[in-house]
């Protein structure tokens, strides 16, 4: 096996950063678990239930039960890859000491690209949120969105110290939130809302789960800080199949207490606030600002934890070369330029008028990287069993997005086609670039 890259030093999230700076030891399952359900709540369901529901109708509960079974095999595929590396780095690492090392620097640009478009999917949340709970009109929604991704790039860089929130108050919160407004909906269960069942078609479904992937991004963050696990190669697995699951049951418990509480025909007309609309009709006046808070602090902690472990990344992919050398550049330890461009062009990507088109860019982006981790996975793991697992990881990756690229409207394809080959294309002159100053240095 190629020994890669190095292997990173930074933390990247912050709870492994307040560890490290508080003496605490590693990160134990209870921590890792709280790590993973919150970077796939942090968007999730407040920002995809409306979208889902416009495209699967009744069935857009089996949209996020797709969507989670995919997760989950995607989850077997980093923990086996993880312990086989025996070291942090993700992706990136894995690709090079499997010795694809080309692979795995596009992949690390396009990976940084979507969480450039996760984090403008958070910041699009919380702007039309918040507008929307101080009764402003849609264009105050850009204005927030952007406060917000400033304000988080300023308390980044202000350290560590700073960044580092607590994600178990946070994940508690959003989670009780959730579950609170869900349960009321279970208590007015009614199956005749939602007869007929097939009422969007059954390949709606498939749409709607690849459309809405991105909502279970999160989780792989996990792997790039595998040093700092407690016992990882136990660790590891247990968190991330557990994250997924957890996580699959409280989109499918929301989604249908959501459904019990207001009508679809409401959902899709509020689709960017949704989740606030069932928090009104669950408690009235309380119920509406209970659940707007909830969506706002998710979004905003997920900011805050991709912003921290985005920067990081791309200061440590830069260290070894394959991004450029603007992105090593660092003050007081910490990614200044990587924290800038990021909160820059999420704030920038966020201004889009509408969310779907960011979600299907963003889901694309996420299978389009799963994919190629499960494809590694079941090209170098030992066993049939493990490889037939991830080579169907695979293929369902691999599936979702030719259902993108077939059945999506032309506009989102234009987008995605056009931003997919921008990134090309840097990445392109940046490699011409890099080898020209090689020539000329040798000169």
């Amino acid at each position: 096996m190629k020994s890669g890259p190095p292997a990173p030093k930074a933390a990247f999230h912050p709870r492994t950063a307040a560890h490290r700076e508080k003496g605490l030891g590693r990160l134990r399952l209870r921590d890792s678990v709280a790590m993973a359900v919150g970077g796939m709540i942090g968007g999730g369901i407040f920002s995809v239930l409306g979208v889902t529901v416009a495209l699967a109708g009744h069935l857009a509960v089996g949209s996020f039960i797709i969507g989670g079974a995919i997760a989950m095999v995607t989850a077997h595929s980093f923990a086996a890859l993880s312990a086989r590396a025996g070291r942090s780095g993700g992706l990136f690492v894995y690709l090079h000491n499997a010795g694809f090392p080309r692979t795995g620097s596009y992949i690390s640009w396009l990976l940084m690209f979507g969480y450039l478009i996760a984090l403008a999917v958070y910041g699009f949340t919380f702007g039309h949120y918040a507008a929307h709970a101080f009764g402003l009109p849609g264009a105050f929604a850009n204005g927030f969105a952007a406060l917000i991704l400033l304000v988080f790039l300023g308390i980044n860089l202000r350290g560590v110290g700073a960044s580092a929130l607590s994600e178990d108050l946070v994940v508690l919160i959003k989670v009780a939130v959730l579950a609170l407004i869900s349960a009321i909906g279970f208590a007015h269960f009614s199956p005749e809302r939602l007869a007929p069942l097939d009422d969007k078609g059954p390949a709606s479904v498939i749409v709607a789960s690849a459309s809405i992937f991105v909502a279970y991004e999160g989780f792989e963050l996990l792997s790039y800080d595998y040093d700092d696990l407690l016992k990882p190669r136990r660790t590891l697995p247990r968190a991330l199949y557990l994250s997924v699951a957890i996580v699959t049951l409280v989109y499918v418990t929301v989604t249908i207490g959501s459904q019990m509480l207001v009508s679809d025909g409401i959902i899709v007309a509020q689709k960017e606030v949704a989740f606030a609309a069932a928090g009104q009709a669950a408690l009235g006046t309380a119920g509406y600002w209970i659940a707007s808070l909830g969506a706002l602090l998710a979004a905003g902690s997920a900011i805050n934890a991709t912003l921290f472990s985005t920067a990081r990344q791309m200061h440590e992919i830069a260290l070894a070369h394959e991004l450029p050398a603007a992105f090593e550049k660092t003050r007081s330890g910490l990614p200044v330029t990587a924290l800038v461009f990021l909160a820059v062009f999420g704030a920038a990507f966020a201004m889009l008028p509408d969310i779907t088109a960011l979600l299907t860019f963003g889901s694309a982006v996420f299978l389009a990287v799963f994919g190629t981790t499960n494809l590694l996975a079941a090209r170098v793991l030992p066993g049939f069993w493990p490889r037939l697992v991830s080579g169907t990881g695979f293929l369902a990756c691999l599936g979702a997005l030719i259902v993108l690229m077939i059945l999506h409207d032309q506009a989102t394809l234009l987008l995605i086609g056009a931003s997919l080959t921008s990134v090309s294309v840097l990445r392109l002159a940046f490699v011409r670039h890099r080898k020209h100053n090689a020539k000329a240095g040798g000169a």
